[in-house]
């Protein structure tokens, strides 16, 4: 971050799946898939209909407030029969597991954390995707401690009032050798940054 002080502090959080198609692993009598947001790391993707899990925290400390929006990405299943034709199902996960706590307001600092848990609504009881941050804004820079599933991808991006995106945190799956069976159970990856 530019070390002169902000008056807004933007933090942008999304999970991801890089290809356009990946295998619906559970058991079918015909080839299913579902849809992928077939995009890299990017902090622009946000309102694109790119993401799995999409938040954002604005710190605005000339008025103290903290703002706050979460979503999630449409999920799309194709089945494919054995003569070719194709049956499309389609969902949206709920956006109540996405929010914001906090904030704690100190003398140019503010504490709080963000949370996310979607899961796919296609599915009978999926795992959901998760993401912990515990951040410490202050005017010239970010402090965070997180805690993420292996699967999918996840990015961390801060922005000073109305300047560019700076990269907090990224994981990649395919690097890591993660798959979606690392939804279940407890986050595997933890991480500290600041910018």
């Amino acid at each position: 971050m530019r070390q002169q002080e902000a008056e807004l502090v933007k933090i942008r959080a999304a999970t991801f799946i890089p290809s356009a198609w990946i295998p619906n692993t559970r058991e079918t009598k015909h080839t299913a898939e579902f849809r992928g947001d077939d995009r890299e790391f990017t902090p622009h993707a946000v309102n694109t209909g790119r993401s799995r899990v999409e938040q954002e925290a604005v710190v605005d400390f000339t008025r103290k407030t903290l703002t706050e929006y979460g979503d999630t990405g449409t999920s799309v299943e194709r089945r494919i029969r054995e003569d070719g034709t194709e049956d499309i199902r389609t969902g949206k996960a709920s956006n109540d597991g996405i929010f914001c706590t906090g904030p704690v307001w100190h003398d140019g600092i503010v504490e709080f954390e963000m949370h996310a848990s979607a899961s796919n609504p296609l599915v009978p009881h999926p795992s959901p995707v998760d993401y912990v941050l515990e951040l410490t804004v202050r005017r010239d820079g970010v402090e965070v401690r997180g805690q993420h599933d292996g699967f999918p991808c996840f990015e961390f991006y801060v922005k000073t009032d109305f300047g560019p995106f700076e990269t907090l945190y990224r994981h990649d799956f395919r690097e890591t050798g993660d798959e979606s069976t690392a939804l279940a159970g407890a986050m595997e990856y933890e991480f500290e940054a600041h910018v």
